[in-house]
């Protein structure tokens, strides 16, 4: 990389960085294009250089959390890991992240509900959704691989029944911050995930099956 290059790579990346502090800040009504020039000390056209206009820069934004949750999960994982291992390490690992930056959750919700509200930016919640399933998929897949090991269902499956359980405990965590009730929850979370991944509750024709319990019928194609 050259060094111009490298300097505009840098420029990049502290417009990104100011984006992330004004949203965490302000909140996403007030983050404004300008101020977020401000944040980052460049003019509006060095923003608009970079990110082309507000909507480029807030997928700029959610990809950049992906990443960061990304290298978070994986940083916890030893090398060799097995599917239980990743499990609980990787889910402790971004519970921390998410304990030490709620302000960080926040924003991302008001990310979300942002593209919801506007047809032409939907698009962006299903980007921001799909890409942290992909996260997890990936990890999954890799200590499957990494140990020899098969996961009772597919690790697709198993990533958005993560990202489903963490998204209802941060919610509840960034409305009352209990960090006690919310470690409770995770290690109940991480055995749940634990027990699909081993078997020890599978899907049965579209129902959970589980020791003790009675499947239900799936829903009737009508």
């Amino acid at each position: 990389m050259s060094r111009t290059d490298s300097a505009s790579r840098d420029r990049r990346d502290a417009i990104l960085a100011a984006a992330i502090r004004v949203l965490a800040r302000d909140g996403l009504a007030e983050a404004t294009t300008r101020k977020i020039a401000a944040e980052a000390q460049v003019n509006q056209a060095t923003l608009g250089y970079y990110f082309g206009n507000k909507d480029g820069l807030l997928l700029a934004v959610l990809r950049e959390m992906m990443r960061i949750t990304n290298e978070i999960a994986r940083a916890a994982v030893p090398v060799g890991a097995g599917l239980r291992e990743a499990i609980a390490e990787s889910l402790t690992a971004f519970w921390a992240s998410v304990e030490a930056s709620p302000e960080l959750q926040v924003m991302q919700y008001e990310l979300t509900l942002y593209a919801l509200r506007h047809p032409a930016s939907a698009w962006l919640a299903k980007q921001q959704y799909d890409g942290y399933c992909a996260v997890v998929e990936a990890l999954f897949t890799e200590a499957c691989a990494a140990a020899a090991q098969v996961c009772a269902i597919s690790c697709a499956e198993l990533a958005r029944f993560v990202v489903g359980g963490l998204d209802g405990m941060i919610l509840q965590f960034i409305s009352d911050h209990d960090r006690d009730r919310a470690r409770h929850d995770l290690a109940n979370l991480i055995a749940a995930v634990v027990a699909l991944a081993e078997g020890a509750a599978v899907p049965a024709n579209g129902a959970v099956v589980a020791r003790g319990v009675r499947a239900m019928p799936p829903p009737s194609a009508e």
